[in-house]
């Protein structure tokens, strides 16, 4: 177990985001053993003993009834507001001259399906075989089964786009390599990722005052699904690294996840988790809540 405040071994130095060293690991969680670090230049947090990438992989072999689940448990009007907004946003920045977009874990389509509406060409990927049913029929779209390195070519399209997708794949260089290999000259990633927020800071201070006891909220926010929380420094620095050039990186407050759903998820009874949402509801609805989503847009440069 690591002792509150050390520095991490050799094998764990490096941040994920911008690459810096000498990071500081909290208290190893006494409910799930993992660990969380914190990188003293760019900020970003991760976790730094995930569960093997196949493991990971495989967690995400939901059947259909599992993922429209999934898909309930969803604040629909939040994303399609979030989805019109980036759609417009894309036509503002893409230079490459085209409409063919790829969505990356593209789910079960709902967001394809606008884009189309809005005179987009769109394509995406997904691995979990329920959304792609779904996809299917919802949208008429065949997703391409499997991650991007699957994916054969380069200079395809004009947009990538991924909703919280970065934070979940255990090598988000790799992925970002593979979004610059696909993408035209003056084509444009969009990605939204989960943001380290105030929230977070008083959850990991109160897990490092605990010694690791008190972690139910820092488990539930650094996870195998979200493997890093981004500061806007550390995104940055990671795309650029990855060969693009950053047009804007926006903290901003989303939460795609209904709040009762999202209390019962950290063990909050259902009555209890009922009545609470009602006031956070109003306080997210009024954009009064943590900013906890970063949106990045970033170019692949024309020469």
């Amino acid at each position: 177990m690591t002792a509150m405040g050390t520095e991490l071994a050799p094998a764990r130095q490096s941040c994920p985001a911008c690459g810096a060293g000498h990071p500081r690991a909290a208290s190893a969680s006494r409910r799930t053993g993992s660990v969380v670090a914190t990188c003293r230049r760019c900020g970003a947090h991760w976790l730094t003993n995930p569960s093997p990438g196949q493991e990971i992989a495989e967690s995400y072999d939901f059947d259909r009834d599992t993922y429209a689940a999934f898909v309930a448990a969803k604040r629909q009007g939040t994303l399609e507001g979030a989805y019109e907004a980036t759609l417009q946003r894309l036509d503002q920045v893409i230079l490459s001259g085209g409409r063919d977009l790829f969505d990356v874990g593209a789910g079960a389509g709902e967001f394809m399906a606008l884009a189309r509406e809005r005179g987009f060409e769109p394509h995406g990927n997904e691995l979990a075989p329920g959304a792609i049913e779904m996809a299917r029929e919802q949208t008429g779209v065949e997703l391409h089964h499997g991650d991007l390195s699957t994916l054969e070519g380069e200079n395809l399209y004009d947009a990538v786009t991924m909703w919280c997708v970065l934070a979940h794949v255990p090598d988000p260089d790799d992925l970002l390599a593979q979004i610059h290999r696909v993408l035209k000259p003056g084509g444009v990633l969009f990605l939204q990722t989960p943001r380290w927020s105030a929230m977070d800071t008083t959850a990991l201070t109160l897990a490092r005052l605990t010694r690791g006891r008190s972690v139910r909220v820092l488990d539930r926010r650094v996870n195998d699904s979200h493997m890093v929380l981004y500061s806007r420094r550390g995104l940055t620095a990671q795309a650029e690294r990855a060969g693009f050039e950053v047009v804007s990186a926006e903290p901003v407050a989303r939460y795609s996840l209904k709040t009762d759903s999202y209390l019962r998820s950290l063990g909050v009874p259902r009555r209890a988790a009922t009545t609470a949402a009602r006031g956070l509801d109003l306080a997210v609805d009024r954009n009064l809540f943590f900013r906890n989503i970063l949106d990045l847009y970033a170019r692949k440069p024309l020469a």
